[in-house]
C-alpha cells in the first residue's frame, strides 16, 4: 500500500510540474503575440492618443478612425474589443492606463441593454486569462466567480478549458504569426456589405434611470482619475422603438450624465429604420461607419 501512494504522489507530481510547464510556455507565447485585439493592446505603451473609441463590437466596427485622424490632425486608436461587457470595458481601459498610456478624449459607446449590467459575457471570458497573473486583472474577476481561482492557481486549467481559443493552435499563430489579425493598424474593423433588408421586429432601448450602474461609474471616476474627458455615445440601432417614450428616457438619461459631468450623445435612431447602412440589427457596415463618422465631425465631437 505505501509503495502504491509513493507510486501515486510521484505520478501527481510529475502531472502537475508538466502542467505546470506547459502553462508558462503557452503564457510566454501568448504575452507575446498580438493576435487578438487584447493581445495588441497589451503591446501599446507609453504612448499619448488625443483620443480613444472604447466599448463592444458596436464601438469596434463602428468609428473611422484614420478619417477622424486626417480630418483634425490628431493621432486615436479604437481600444474597444467584441463581445465585451462593461466590466470587461473597465478593467481593458484600466490596464491601458497602467501601461504608461494617456487619452485626452474618451469616447465611450454604451447601450440601454448593456451599460448597467455587472455580468461578464461568456463570449469575452476566456480573453483576458493569459494575464490572469497581473494582480489588477485577477483582483478585477475574482468577482465573477470561485472558478477565477482555479483559473490562476491551477496550472493550466485555464487553456485546457478554453482550448478552442488558447489551444495549441494559438501557440502556433502567435509564435510564427501565421494568421492576420482582423482589425487595422487603428485598432479598427469593419463589417462588409451586405443586403441587409432591415428588423422584423423593433424593441424597446430605454436606460434603467434607477441602475446603480457599477461599472460605468467606476469607469467615470477612472478618467477623472487620470483626467481624461469622458464623452458617452450610443451607435445607431436598426431595430429601436422610437416613440415619445424613448424620446423622454433618452432626455432623462443624458441629463443624469450631465449631473456626472459626462456628456452623453445618442445616435441610437440616426438612421432610423433605413436598412441602408446596416450590417445586421446592431451593426453598420463600412459604408455606414465612414458615414457616421462624417456625422460624428461635422457635430464637432472631436
Amino acid at each position: 500500500m505505501k509503495r502504491f501512494f509513493i507510486k501515486l504522489f510521484v505520478l501527481l507530481a510529475i502531472t502537475f510540474s508538466l502542467f505546470w510547464v506547459l502553462d508558462l510556455a503557452f503564457t510566454y507565447v501568448f504575452k507575446k503575440g498580438y493576435y487578438t485585439k487584447i493581445q495588441w493592446l497589451a503591446t501599446v505603451k507609453d504612448q499619448h492618443f488625443n483620443y480613444a473609441m472604447h466599448g463592444s463590437s458596436r464601438a469596434f466596427t463602428t468609428i473611422d478612425v484614420p478619417m477622424i485622424d486626417s480630418a483634425r490632425k490628431i493621432k486615436g486608436i479604437n481600444i474597444s474589443v467584441d463581445g465585451s461587457s462593461i466590466p470587461d470595458q473597465y478593467i481593458m481601459l484600466k490596464l491601458f492606463l497602467k501601461n504608461g498610456n494617456t487619452i485626452d478624449k474618451l469616447f465611450l459607446q454604451i447601450d440601454p441593454f448593456s451599460s448597467n449590467t455587472e455580468d461578464i459575457f461568456d463570449f469575452a471570458i476566456p480573453k483576458f486569462l493569459p494575464y490572469l497573473k497581473d494582480s489588477a486583472i485577477f483582483n478585477h474577476f475574482k468577482q465573477f466567480g470561485p472558478e477565477w481561482y482555479a483559473f490562476r492557481y491551477i496550472p493550466f486549467y485555464r487553456y485546457a478549458k478554453y482550448n478552442t481559443l488558447w489551444g495549441a493552435h494559438e501557440v502556433l499563430i502567435d509564435q510564427f504569426h501565421l494568421l492576420p489579425t482582423d482589425f487595422d493598424q487603428y485598432g479598427d474593423y469593419f463589417y462588409p456589405e451586405v443586403n441587409y433588408k432591415g428588423p422584423e421586429k423593433l424593441r424597446d432601448l430605454t436606460f434603467d434611470l434607477n441602475g446603480k450602474y457599477k461599472f460605468l461609474n467606476q469607469i467615470i471616476s477612472l478618467c477623472d482619475e487620470h483626467k481624461i474627458k469622458l464623452i458617452l455615445f450610443t451607435a445607431p440601432v436598426a431595430d429601436i422603438i422610437i416613440d415619445s417614450a424613448y424620446k423622454k428616457n433618452i432626455a432623462a438619461f443624458t441629463s443624469m450624465m450631465k449631473a456626472k459631468g459626462v456628456d452623453y450623445y445618442n445616435y441610437g435612431d440616426l438612421y432610423g429604420h433605413d436598412p441602408k447602412f446596416f450590417y445586421n440589427e446592431i451593426h453598420i457596415t463600412r459604408k455606414g461607419a465612414e458615414d457616421f463618422t462624417r456625422q460624428m465631425l461635422a457635430d464637432g465631437r472631436f
